[in-house]
């Protein structure tokens, strides 16, 4: 079925074909560009740095013939030359322009810095000045419109992790979960707009499609780039851009070569340590490489939370819950890089690489929980929304010893080729992704209290606790209480928290090039296919299923249940006001007593741990894409234009059932949509330094797997049905790009840049009412239920437009030239219209971002001080605008310091949170904050090495 919208489309087509004239015609116009000369051979040549590394994407051109090229990440290059000697021109930023004669067939001419003491190339080897002109360089050499975050020539990369590093590119947000950066949000768009790839290959996000960028250790990078155009060789699947991590390649560099890092530090509350150390070596001679990388991350983290609840009895005025709680976290992040190439004598290379990434969070839980609004007496006069009072208000705890986790393992097998003046690469790739959680909860419920609370609008209260009298029914307040009563609950209940995600994909592509002459000017043609099949199992999370009270569970197997045994006497830890005194609950051994008993309750026939998720939650989805794309690239002059088509067709079979009570009947929905996505790119050399672009763009974002899951749960008594949504559309989005490009001294770029998309079937959680027989099981016609469910909205939009600005300031005196300034400013805005017609904006959306690093490098010394700024954004939307939840603005302040000793080893310093931020949500206005949120802040320091 063809889903695609023909309307846009064409109008993308017409648009490309007619700007298509425009290069010629400026080419044309264009009296001081010399004619195109006969190539008669290939010059080759490789450019090397300073240090003897290899120069990526520095530009070799010959300007009499108005020629040019890049290098590839191995340095070299090729260029068609006429016969007899040439000048061939180097640039690299923050380099000086060298010189050099070459001839065309004759051997390959090596241009190097380093032999060259007069230039002041020592601006570009420290870690940011030496990552920032490698960024650069790449992002002015790309044919799309990009952002690039490299390692420097001796391969340090400037952060610790992927989500870090990201952080300080225009345009992208980064969502942070407990103090640690996690999620990125390009443009502020959903997390789900974005996707990754490695190494070129698309790699599905272990949580529901999106990816954890705090998983990617700095050890395995070489690069990153942040595509906000795709080029038709890019797969589609990508509204907001596609981030591209490049990892290391054993001929990144000549021999053998180690380096790592170690450290550890200290997180300010609690006192909890964290350590992190990694390592990679590689090895390589003319025919074969190897590298290996290994890393490893720990840190030990008390976080304050407050909740409240503001909509439990229909007044948003009023506070109704308080939840006070204290996670102690032991949050591991490790990966693994295995890559081994081999380059035949003929040319060419035949490589596999791996990768293996873990994130482990365990998540020890002590939360007690106050509820106002069921207080036996309270009157509206005495519950203020910021201070008030209540007696007999029943009070309950919540404990857990959970686990969350999060991996990755991505192989790749592949080989570069070329035949015939054709360049021919194929890929073959197995990923494997797992994501879930087990939150083994135990609920306990005492009797009451009376309360006095005050600071509830800041978000952290204030409680004093008395005992409650009680007569009758009237409550009333007794004696004050310095700690809070952690015996004598009346029961417990197991509360199981389980959800997972596995997916197994399978993927083959062939791309071919080849360059050629295209309307009298140079081009380069390509063309590819690519299948992907992939396979999806789990369940999503939308409630618990069997709860069962754990003290009948244990008599049931001849034994007793208590928490009392567990309680332990170290106090909380906390910055957060709290008002009253409470221990920590011993997690480990309480989950230790839950296993066992649970263990014989399972023996005794019991219980059955998988009764723990509701079969409406359970997916299984296999989705095939089969892609195919050409494109052709003119460079005509001053003119570069990127042209094509990419066509995408998708098939997709969810299996589930439909959940009636205690009968379940299987359910298997099957769809189909193609898309035709076409996109031209067009890049202007205004002067030597100055560069436009411009780009027409279309992409698609596919539903989750639990979005699109078969499975409902229907109850007749109610007439409605609730669960997945198989029939759910991607979201597709068409739109432009523009941007200049202001290339400056000191490895420098001023840039500018907009762009617009308009988005079409925007996700959204609603309800409306079945118009056909599918649920129709039992003989029972369910036409007109309601349905609650993911579904698709329309009209959305989405605008911005970024500003950077980076460079060292060498024109300042003596030692002040180290320093530089890296910064960008971005503002936003988007709404879409849900399936009831309402506004909305997308959850996500920053209407401005702010990235800003003052640097200092020089004389050994490396040092930079960032802050981070976003203002309010969208958390979870509601039909209801006064119930809709957002996260406040927030900022972060961090600084590093990095000191080279001696050559090959440097020790550094982090400190992050200097300002001891806080993050907090809020539902409809800012003074009812529903959660507020701790970390402190965390130092590092240890020592890099490179050899």
């Amino acid at each position: 079925m063809i889903r695609a919208s023909r309307g846009a489309a064409r109008a993308l087509l017409l648009s490309t074909a007619a700007i298509l004239t425009l290069p010629a015609a400026a080419h044309a116009a264009d009296a001081a560009q010399p004619a195109a000369a006969v190539a008669l051979a290939m010059a080759t040549g490789r450019v090397i740095g300073v240090d003897g590394t290899y120069l990526v994407a520095a530009e070799v051109s010959a300007p009499q013939l108005g020629l040019r090229t890049t290098t590839d990440r191995e340095g070299r290059f090729t260029l068609a030359l006429p016969a007899g000697p040439q000048k061939l021109v180097v640039r690299y930023p923050g380099l000086a322009d060298r010189s050099v004669e070459a001839e065309a067939g004759a051997g390959p001419i090596e241009i190097s810095y380093a032999d060259d003491s007069a230039i002041e190339a020592v601006i570009v080897t420290g870690p940011i000045l030496g990552s920032q002109a490698a960024a650069i360089a790449q992002q002015r050499a790309a044919d799309n419109i990009m952002s690039v975050i490299a390692a420097d020539a001796i391969g340090r990369f400037p952060d610790q992790s992927a989500a870090a590093a990201l952080s300080r590119v225009p345009g992208v947000a980064i969502e942070r979960d407990q103090g640690q950066e996690r999620y990125v949000q390009l443009r502020g768009a959903p997390e789900r707009w974005t996707v990754v790839s490695i190494d070129g290959m698309n790699v599905l996000g272990a949580e529901e499609r999106v990816f954890r960028f705090d998983s990617v250790p700095a050890v395995v990078i070489q690069t990153m780039e942040v595509n906000k155009t795709l080029t038709p060789d890019q797969p589609a699947e990508a509204l907001a851009g596609r981030i591209n991590i490049v990892t290391a390649s054993p001929f990144d560099r000549d021999g053998g070569h180690v380096s790592g890092d170690i450290g550890y530090g200290e997180m300010a509350l609690g006192d909890g340590p964290q350590r992190q150390g990694s390592i990679r070596g590689s090895w390589s001679d003319d025919r074969f490489g190897v590298v290996m990388a290994l890393a490893h991350y720990r840190r030990n983290q008390t976080t304050d939370n407050r909740e409240i609840t503001w909509n439990r009895d229909g007044d948003l005025n009023t506070a109704d819950d308080f939840s006070f709680r204290s996670y102690r976290l032991e949050r591991e992040n490790n990966a693994a890089q295995l890559g081994l190439e081999y380059r035949p004598e003929s040319g060419g290379r035949i490589f596999f690489n791996t990768l293996y990434s873990e994130f482990i969070d365990r998540e020890q839980r002590n939360q007690y929980d106050f509820q106002l609004s069921r207080a036996g007496t309270q009157t509206a006069a005495n519950r203020g929304a910021d201070s008030g009072f209540v007696d007999g208000a029943a009070y309950s705890s919540s404990f857990e010893y959970g686990r969350y986790y999060s991996d990755t393992f991505t192989n790749t097998l592949g080989g570069d080729h070329s035949w015939a003046d054709t360049d021919i690469k194929w890929r073959l790739n197995y990923t494997h992704t797992d994501a879930g959680a087990y939150l083994p909860l135990i609920q306990q419920y005492f009797g009451r209290l009376s309360l006095v609370y005050s600071g509830a609008t800041s978000g952290v209260p204030d409680l004093d606790l008395y005992t409650t009298n009680r007569s009758g029914t009237t409550y009333s307040r007794g004696t004050a209480l310095s700690a809070l009563p952690q015996t004598g609950s009346q029961y417990d209940v197991f509360i199981p928290i389980v959800y997972s995600t596995d997916t197994d994909a399978w993927t083959g592509q062939l791309d071919i090039a080849r360059d050629w002459t295209s309307l009298g000017a140079e081009a380069t043609f390509k063309a590819g296919a690519k299948l992907d099949m992939r396979k999806a199992s789990g369940n999503t999370f939308s409630g618990v299923g069997t709860t069962p009270v754990l003290q009948s569970l244990a008599a049931q197997t001849g034994g007793t249940w208590s928490v009392t045994p567990r309680i332990t006497n170290a106090q909380w830890t906390s910055d957060f006001a709290r008002g009253w005194g409470v221990t920590q609950i011993d997690n480990i051994g309480l989950r230790a007593d839950l296993d066992a008993l649970l263990a014989k309750a399972t023996a005794a026939g019991l219980y059955k741990s998988s009764s723990a998720v509701q079969a409406y939650d359970r997916f299984a989805v296999d989705e095939n894409i089969l892609s195919a794309y050409a494109q052709n690239k003119w460079t005509l002059g001053k003119w570069e234009v990127l042209t094509g088509l990419r066509v995408e067709s998708a098939d997709i079979e969810s299996r589930g059932a439909v959940i009636n009570g205690t009968v379940q009947t299987p359910l298997t929905v099957q769809q189909s949509y193609t898309d035709v996505f076409p996109s031209l790119h067009v890049n202007y050399e205004v002067t030597d330094d100055i560069q436009a672009r411009f780009a027409l763009i279309s992409g698609i974002a596919r539903p989750s797997f639990g979005e699109i899951r078969t499975s409902v749960a229907v109850n007749d008594t109610s007439e409605t049905v609730t669960g997945g949504n198989p029939d759910l559309k991607p979201e597709r989005a068409f739109g432009f790009d523009t941007a200049l490009e202001w290339y400056l001294p000191g490895a420098g770029l001023l840039s500018a840049s907009a762009f617009y998309r308009r988005i079409d079937d925007v996700l959204y959680d609603s309800s409306a009412l079945i118009r056909d027989d599918r649920y129709d099981v039992g003989l029972l016609d369910r036409t007109g239920y309601t349905y609650t469910t993911t579904m698709n909205g329309s009209d959305g939009k989405m605008a911005g437009i970024e500003f950077a600005y980076m460079q060292q300031w060498r024109f300042l005196p003596g030692p002040l030239s180290g320093f530089g300034f890296q910064g960008n400013l971005t503002f936003l805005d988007g709404e879409f219209t849900t399936p009831e017609g309402i506004k909305s904006a997308f959850p996500g959306l920053s209407d401005r971002l702010l990235n800003a690093s003052l640097f200092y490098e020089k004389y050994g010394l490396s040092a930079r001080l960032s802050y981070q700024w976003r203002n309010d954004w969208l958390d979870e939307a509601n039909i209801d605008a006064t119930d809709q939840t957002y996260w406040a603005a927030t900022e972060q302040l961090d600084l590093s310091l990095r000191y080279q000793l001696r050559d090959g080893i440097t020790v550094y310093f982090d400190a992050s949170n200097l300002t001891d931020e806080v993050g907090q949500r809020y539902q409809g206005h800012a003074n009812r904050p529903v959660e507020t949120e701790g970390v402190g802040r965390r130092f590092m320091g240890g020592v890099r090495f490179n050899f």
